[in-house]
């Protein structure tokens, strides 16, 4: 019976340290990283170190290396809001186009690294651009947050989170704004949904645009799939009931 006493006394300080000890482990696996639950936004956070990231671009055969630092506490501040939705009910993407001082480094960057391909060339900026975001890797929502919701993304949670065609978009159109290209954002609403960045070029090496808005010529950028190069679509045939973003209040 005093065995049986002590086993009581002392088997609910066993089972709180291995309640600890899985909330660490699925800790240091989970985060850092944002939840959808019953459509309630939640943020998993145990510190706020910076996210150091390590890119590879390449043009010509040739690989450059970039270095990005998110600092722990900007991720937090972005993945702590409420989704913002336009007034006509859809999220609205325009939001989440953001130039800060990460994507400002980015581009500033890929700039350098353009320079000493060709410094006159926007072809070769907006092409190392794309590679950058192609490095990010696609993943819808609903794999992401556990449940099928549409939740676009600013660039730094896409960096930390990865995303989807929205986010990806997103993360281009902020970084050629940020390097001082003329960036615009293409929706596809009808089924399936889609939506890719365009960019306008003085040097076009001769590609089709993809469309012209307010008088200037846009270049498809497909930034969910690295098979595709600057210039690339699939999506001539639904030109017609796209949509433009061209009003970014945060870049």
């Amino acid at each position: 019976m005093l065995e049986g006493k002590k086993y009581c006394k002392y088997m609910p300080m066993r089972a709180l340290a291995a309640i600890f000890t899985v909330i660490i482990l699925a800790a240091s696996i989970l985060a850092p990283f944002t939840y959808i639950v019953n459509g309630n936004h939640f943020v998993l956070r145990f510190d706020v170190e910076d996210i150091e990231k390590e890119y590879e671009v390449s043009y010509g055969g040739q690989v450059y290396t970039i270095e990005v630092t998110i600092p722990g506490d900007l991720y937090y501040s972005y993945a702590d809001k409420s989704r913002l939705r336009a007034s006509n009910g859809w999220m609205d993407y325009a939001a989440y186009v953001v130039v800060d001082d990460v994507v400002q480094d980015i581009a500033d960057k890929l700039k350098i690294i353009a320079e000493t391909i060709d410094k006159d060339s926007d072809y070769v900026l907006a092409s190392l651009i794309l590679d950058f975001v192609h490095q990010t890797t696609y993943k819808r929502d609903d794999t992401i947050n556990g449940i099928e919701i549409e939740y676009p993304k600013t660039p730094v949670e896409t960096l930390v989170e990865r995303g989807d065609c929205e986010d990806l978009s997103a993360l281009y159109t902020s970084i050629a704004l940020a390097a001082g290209l003329d960036s615009i954002m293409f929706m596809f609403p009808d089924n399936p949904g889609h939506m890719a960045a365009g960019v306008h070029l003085e040097d076009n090496r001769g590609l089709k645009p993809f469309y012209t808005y307010d008088g200037v010529d846009y270049y498809f950028c497909e930034t969910t799939s690295s098979a595709k190069h600057l210039g690339e679509s699939t999506y001539w045939n639904r030109i017609s009931g796209m949509e433009v973003i061209s009003d970014f209040p945060n870049a």
